[in-house]
């Protein structure tokens, strides 16, 4: 197109553009737009007419987008709304030589649109699209001008208090510029800008920044005194009305207000404090402004509370205020949810503080768990496990009684249920920390990999054990701390868990974690936590029958444990322990006495058999080949056992093991004698069993059972348990080799020996274990004549002076058949046999040991009356043919056992 041509167009578009503005409708807005833009780019001089027109359409479109419902059958509405979609592009595109036009423009028609419609709020005229529009316009254009032209554009703003909202928008391109200078202004108008600021979060770096200069600038000692005097109050009263100068000012404070500008800003305030601009600041500001910061305020108060008066008495009155006002339903205060944000550090802060601290800390806690019962769960937990001291397990009391206050009040309408409803949070806290604190013992640690760690060191679920035992004294004490005691037995099967798990030989140990620590004190620490509990159900609920069975179990375990240490006094501490712990679960369960005397027993005869000093079969170790006579063969021993063995197809085996061509199988314990009864394990043993009893009868039913255990565990078999003794000659050819058996089997084991006597002392307990003692007496019956070796012979006279003990003790022998005991040193073997066929056996096998032949009296006690049970002559007429046969040396016996029994007849 030649130029000619390019001028009549310009001037006809030029003539249309004047005339259709002249008509003042705006149905053809669009069309007068697309020609003021080619004006734009063809005849800069029209700009001020065209940018003119662009206001007069931006007026209107602001207008129908306010009141669209009277614009809607008005056609041309539409027009002006479609005109400001065609310029925004348009103008945002222009490049950097005609924003500085377009900026100011934008700016200057802002201003106007917004004190027009200064009477509508700042959202609606904000939202409406050619508002929307015109922002993008100038915040666009903004960043093609420099610095100069962008600061006097921000101050044509500022100096409109109706388009505070504007600059807050298009400040967002440019917050360094518009913060500072927003802060010039009064503290209303601040207030306006930063308010919309605010809604740009990259903006809080640049407010921060310049309210942090603004701040330096007026302490510094070298300022004006007018500036410190003015200063201060300023940015107080400008965050008290700007929640965002608020956060920005609390932002990272440690690092503001470090103890060299705390120092300055104390001789600053104490200088100008009673002028005129520091009217408005006094304690109530300042704690309303503590009041909506965050938490890292409260701990630099605290730090400056120690040295400063005026800080310690705004730190009560602030402690006072939260208080009080966290008392209405609605409260939600910001400082008590910053504190709920950071807990972390403010249970830290708990540990480590010093007293006024720590106290003070306590008291936002409260009211944290108020709030938040999540919070109120996890700060017991947290404590539990890392509380170190007496002092800070009393913060924890303080903290859980404050938050119980709070929630039930004495005059509160659902006391109970509230109280019930905290209390299962208290028992969710407690069961959280002993599973942390079990995990905390499985996670490496800095201390265990480079050895640090203290020869002493404990294991976290230790200490936890040791707070809980403080709490449960502390109770017992009059210390108001129930919820602990109601908490550990609600959660009681969870440490017994935890005892079984710890108490066990075989588990894992991750090195460089506190699970490879020895595991006896963490054990003992467990027991005291359940020793300390109440199990009788007297101030709560009792246990379950699982929760007890799992209690018992764990017990036990752990007594065996026990009798593993080193330490005589630990040993005995925690036997002691076991033992308490038995007879509370005992108490009132035959169901839980039952399992517990089946477990110690058991263990201790199979299990733990070598720490009572029970024996182990016999080895197979045999003699040497040498050359054999006739008597030393093993088929030629065996037969001296009597014709049965040479029998086919008998039953009974042969009675000397060994290797045919090399004798008898050598004895591998030969030359000891059976393991002691009277030692410190078994009597430790025979403490705990006797824990498991209560009382007379319980007692009684106790040793029952234990008879009842012995035959079970020791009997090979289920046969001939009965109480009844038969013929010797059907011992001899049929459960001989099954009284061998039993006798071994009870020899071997000083624990069954030692239940044996403490059974005898319960009569009538002792006639249940007759299967046990017919087999001593039947083995004794059938060996000893044959006997002549000493060491033989001293065997089988120890076991025959047990026997006779137990039996006596038992009172299953009357007068005068139980002074044999005193006579059995003297007889010789051929004596014994005699004995304990005619007098023993024959009469126990007519007077069957049964508890029909005791007596209970009136305190309980279950005894044979003797004059109801004097044998016949029967039975004792070879012990009177002994004795006098061998007068010399037994007659001082005669009187005894026999001038009453003749006096009698």
């Amino acid at each position: 197109m030649n130029t000619q041509n390019k001028q009549t167009a310009l001037s006809a578009d030029l003539n249309n553009f004047i005339y259709g503005v002249s008509r003042r409708n705006f149905q053809n807005a669009p069309e007068l737009t697309k020609i003021g833009i080619s004006l734009l780019r063809n005849f800069p001089a029209a700009r001020d007419a065209v940018l003119e027109y662009f206001a007069m359409v931006f007026h209107d479109a602001v207008n129908v987008s306010i009141n669209q419902t009277d614009y809607e059958s008005d056609s041309s509405a539409n027009g002006s709304l479609e005109s400001v979609s065609m310029i925004g592009p348009e103008l945002c595109s222009m490049g950097e030589s005609w924003a500085p036009f377009i900026a100011p423009w934008c700016i200057t028609l802002i201003m106007d649109i917004a004190t027009e419609k200064s009477n509508l709020p700042n959202a609606t005229l904000q939202n409406t699209e050619p508002v929307r529009v015109l922002l993008d316009i100038t915040t666009q254009n903004l960043t093609l001008l420099n610095a100069e032209e962008r600061a006097k554009c921000i101050d044509m703003m500022l100096d409109c208090r109706a388009c505070s909202w504007a600059v807050g928008w298009v400040g967002r391109a440019e917050p360094a510029l518009v913060a500072p200078r927003a802060l010039a202004l009064g503290a209303d108008a601040a207030r306006a800008v930063l308010a919309h600021l605010a809604n740009h979060p990259p903006a809080l770096y640049h407010v921060r920044a310049a309210l942090v200069d603004l701040f330096q600038e007026a302490i510094k000692e070298d300022s004006k005194a007018e500036k410190k005097r003015d200063v201060i109050p300023y940015l107080l009263n400008l965050a008290s009305k700007s929640d965002i100068v608020l956060k920005a000012l609390t932002q990272d404070i440690a690092l503001t207000l470090t103890d060299e500008v705390m120092d300055r800003l104390c001789v600053v305030c104490a200088t100008h404090r009673h002028s005129g601009a520091w009217e408005g600041v006094g304690p109530a500001s300042l704690v309303a402004l503590l009041l909506r910061s965050d938490v890292h305020c409260f701990l630099l108060l605290l730090k400056h509370a120690q040295r400063n008066v005026f800080c310690r008495q705004l730190l009560e009155y602030l402690l006072q205020k939260v208080e009080y006002e966290s008392l209405f339903p609605d409260s939600n205060l910001p400082l008590v949810m910053s504190a709920a944000e950071e807990i972390n550090i403010v249970r830290e802060k708990l540990l480590t503080g010093n007293q006024l601290e720590q106290y003070s800390i306590a008291r936002i806690l409260i009211l944290v768990c108020y709030n938040l019962p999540s919070e109120f769960v996890s700060t017991i937990s947290y404590l539990l496990q890392c509380a170190r001291s007496d002092t800070t397990l009393a913060l924890l009391v303080r903290v859980v009684s404050g938050a119980l206050a709070m929630h039930s009040p004495a005059d509160g309408p659902d006391v109970p249920a509230d109280v019930e409803r905290y209390q299962n949070l208290i028992n969710t806290g407690v069961e959280y920390a002993l599973r942390d604190a079990m995990m905390a013992d499985t996670q490496i640690k800095k201390c265990f990999v480079e050895g640090t760690g203290t020869k002493d060191e404990k294991t976290y679920l230790h200490h936890f054990c040791l707070n809980i035992v403080k709490l449960l004294r502390w109770e017992r004490g009059g210390v108001r701390c129930a919820w602990a005691a109601r908490a550990v037995a609600a959660r009681v099967g969870r440490v017994g868990a935890a005892l079984r798990a710890r108490a066990a030989l075989l588990r894992e140990r991750p090195p460089a974690t506190a699970a490879a620590l020895a595991d006896m004190p963490t054990c003992h620490a467990l027991a005291q936590v359940l020793d300390n509990v109440d199990l009788t159900g007297t101030k709560s609920a009792p246990p379950s029958v699982e929760v007890i069975l799992k209690v018992i179990q764990a017990t036990v375990q752990y007594f065996f444990r026990c009798l593993h240490e080193t330490d005589i006094m630990a040993k005995i501490r925690g036997v002691q322990t076991a033992s308490r712990l038995l007879r509370k679960l005992c108490l009132h369960s035959k169901l839980a006495r039952a399992v517990a005397l089946r477990d110690l027993l058991e263990t201790a005869m199979f299990r733990e058999d070598k720490v009572f000093g029970s024996r182990s079969d016999v080895t197979n170790n045999v003699a040497s080949s040498k050359d054999w006579n006739g008597e030393e063969l093993l088929i030629y021993m065996n037969q001296k056992h009597g014709p049965i063995t040479q029998l086919t197809q008998s039953h009974t085996s042969v009675f000397h093991a060994g290797i045919i061509g090399k004798g008898v199988r050598k004895r591998s314990d030969a030359g000891r004698g059976a393991p002691p009864v009277l030692a410190l394990d078994n009597e430790l043993l025979m403490g705990a069993l006797m824990a498991c009893m209560d009382g007379n009868s319980g007692i009684v039913e106790g040793s029952t059972s234990i008879s009842l255990l012995l035959v079970e565990l020791v009997s090979p078999d289920v046969m001939y348990n009965g109480l009844p003794w038969p013929d010797e000659d059907f011992t001899k050819q049929v459960s001989i080799e099954r009284e061998l058996y039993m006798r071994s089997a009870v020899e071997r084991c000083g624990v069954s020996r030692a239940a044996l006597r403490r059974t005898a002392r319960a009569r009538p307990a002792l006639c249940l274990s007759s299967a046990l003692l017919r087999a001593a007496a039947a083995s004794l019956l059938h060996r000893a004549h044959r006997h002549t070796q000493s060491a033989e012979m001293v065997r089988e006279l120890a076991a025959l002076v047990e026997l006779l003990s137990v039996m006596t003790l038992g009172q299953l022998l009357p007068h005068p058949l139980s002074h044999i005991l005193e006579l059995a040193p003297e007889l010789t073997p051929s004596e014994i046999v005699q004995v304990l066929r005619d007098c023993i056996w024959n009469y126990t096998r007519d007077h069957v040991p049964s508890p029909a032949l005791f007596s209970c009296d009136s305190t309980g006690l279950h005894w044979r009356d003797p004059s109801t049970c004097k044998p016949p002559p029967t039975y004792t007429d070879t012990l009177r043919m002994i004795i006098q046969k061998r007068i010399s040396k037994l007659g001082h016996m005669y009187p005894i056992m026999f001038l009453n029994l003749e006096k009698d007849s």
